[in-house]
């Protein structure tokens, strides 16, 4: 298959999008007959393009669901629900429902968990499109190959739902009007259907050809087949099966990590198709294509970018920052923020690669009124924070892995860079993971140490234990949607999260706000825990949210369907 660009004509998108009683209800709108369609290989590969432009729209944002609004699928309701971050924005009014994950005050109402719900359902049935109409009549390898492709899609999506929901419905098929689904019997009979799907498909996948093969990298491989399948083994706690199968995804030597002064590059322009990556959704910006807006993350720019309107982001020649004005709704956790440096270091290339310190904000960034001395940058009022008050939910520390960034821009303003869905480090820490579950550490530790060498981290282990990778996969898949799921399966959500949403401070620039001569960043938390008192009821508990509630308008439909807690 040629390498996939997620840019569709209007003409392929129409054909597939498909209208919803429920999400789950959905049924067939084509603009042509089902019978003319389904036929020949370039019907397979037409049908397959739709159900990664689908995947790729529907984990990018909500935008065209009930939710009305437009958060990242892929990584918000799990982020949000982490110890990673602080769900901040302008003020404690500001980001609600972010907020309302990230203190565990929310209900099945909230439009993130709402969205994200619906969207997945929406990539299952344009896998489920595929998979119906070639699978039983796959007489060619193209078709084989095609219905495989879809499987996967199909098997990672079931994953993130199991993930999120527990036991969300097992949708195999297109459902009709009159077939409402309902609740797996638990997360394991999800997980053993995806693990089944996954092996279904092994043989007709094709394999990246190398570390350099950027096409394949930017479409469903053997290796992200295996990776999934492992994935599933380790939610079942089933280590002992995950292990060869990673270990299969490390021996085919079509992987490699980036080195360590290229760890900016992951997630940007610049390292899309890079030697680490084992999926991730090709956007290919084309002035001709309509629908760009809804692929390209349109909000994800402003939800996670630094508050602009509180701050003089650097603007001068040459910096890395667009102009555009976002809204700070991710900052690094005072935790984590912690964690990396003190295992890290500050010169770590992975402490440079994911955040910056304040210093580097004032004075390593251009602005308009360099060049100018260092002491005189310490004086220069063009610079840092403006706000008296500061900026909300931070703690000196801005979130640069994820950042959006002048490469990043399309022509038209909007991102570019490719959806990111599974990285080798994941890969290998799943596997030092699996080692250390198993007892043989001793496996496992020259991965560990090779995510921690690469990181130039001054803590190198000595042993693979779980706490190692545990701590490790903190750091290392941090703002990856992995935290909140691991922190469920290894049974330490409720003491890793005890503190989410008490603390929420303000940082500020003492020459703002006392009127010091030069700039020197504190940390105001003299209301930093306004949601314990606002929100006497937040606050993590296991049997309430371990995982997300179903939505009250699926459940208002569809009398099958119940919390995983009910």
């Amino acid at each position: 298959m040629k390498k996939i660009f997620i840019a569709l004509t209007v003409a392929i998108a129409a054909l597939f999008l498909t209208g919803c009683e429920g999400m789950l209800d959905i049924q067939k709108k084509g603009v042509i007959s089902m019978e003319d369609f389904y036929q020949t290989d370039e019907d397979a590969e037409s049908a397959l393009v739709n159900a990664y432009y689908q995947a790729a729209r529907w984990l990018s944002n909500t935008m065209g669901t009930e939710a009305g609004w437009n958060e990242c699928p892929l990584l918000n309701p799990f982020e949000y629900a982490s110890d990673d971050m602080f769900a901040a924005g302008e003020n404690k009014a500001d980001g609600v429902e972010g907020n309302q994950i990230n203190a565990f005050w929310y209900n099945d109402t909230n439009s993130v968990i709402t969205g994200s719900y619906h969207c997945y359902y929406m990539i299952i049935c344009a896998a489920n499109q595929v998979i119906d109409h070639f699978a039983e009549s796959a007489d060619t390898q193209v078709k084989k190959r095609c219905v495989a492709e879809a499987r996967v899609l199909r098997s990672y999506v079931h994953l993130l739902l199991a993930m999120g929901w527990y036991n969300p419905p097992i949708v195999d098929h297109v459902l009709n009007a009159n077939e409402p689904p309902a609740n797996a019997k638990d997360q394991n009979e999800v997980l053993d259907f995806i693990i089944n799907d996954c092996k279904a498909a092994l043989n007709d996948l094709t394999e990246r050809a190398a570390p350099t093969d950027k096409d394949g990298a930017v479409k469903v491989t053997k290796g992200f087949c295996n990776a999934v399948m492992a994935k599933a083994m380790m939610f079942k706690k089933d280590y002992a099966s995950a292990k060869p199968v990673l270990k299969s995804i490390i021996d085919s030597g079509k992987y490699s990590l980036v080195d360590g002064d290229k760890m900016s590059t992951l997630y940007h322009y610049s390292g899309r198709g890079n030697s680490e990556s084992v999926l991730e959704f090709n956007l290919k910006y084309d002035a001709t294509v309509d629908g760009y807006y809804q692929r390209a993350q349109p909000n994800f720019k402003m939800l996670w970018g630094w508050r602009a309107s509180r701050i003089r982001l650097p603007n001068g020649e040459g910096t890395e920052l667009p102009s555009d004005s976002p809204w700070g709704w991710c900052n690094p956790s005072a935790k984590f923020v912690n964690t990396i440096l003190e295992n890290d270091g500050y010169e770590s290339n992975r402490r440079k690669a994911w955040i910056k310190s304040y210093d580097e904000v004032l004075y390593e960034m251009p602005y308009t009124t360099d060049p100018m001395s260092d002491a005189d940058k310490k004086k220069d009022g063009f610079r840092g924070i403006t706000d008296a008050s500061g900026l909300y939910g931070h703690v000196g520390y801005f979130m640069w892995k994820r950042l959006y960034r002048q490469e990043d821009k399309a022509p038209n303003g909007e991102i570019q860079w490719n959806l990111v869905i599974m990285r080798y480090a994941e890969v290998l820490l799943m596997y030092a993971e699996c080692c250390a579950q198993t007892g043989d550490g001793a496996s496992g530790l020259p991965y560990l140490n090779e995510i921690q060498k690469r990181a130039g981290s001054k803590h190198i282990s000595t042993e693979c234990t779980l706490a190692e990778v545990q701590k490790e996969k903190y750091i290392e898949c941090w703002l990856e949607g992995s935290r909140f799921p691991d922190l469920v399966r290894w049974g330490i959500a409720a003491q890793e999260l005890k503190d989410n949403g008490k603390y929420l401070p303000n940082f500020c620039d003492a020459m703002t706000t006392l009127g010091e001569a030069e700039h020197r960043g504190y940390i105001d938390d003299s209301d930093a825990a306004w949601c314990t008192t606002m929100h006497p009821e937040m606050g993590f508990d296991p049997a309430k949210h371990s995982y997300f509630p179903i939505p009250f308008d699926e459940k208002k439909v569809n009398p099958n369907i119940h919390n995983w807690n009910d």
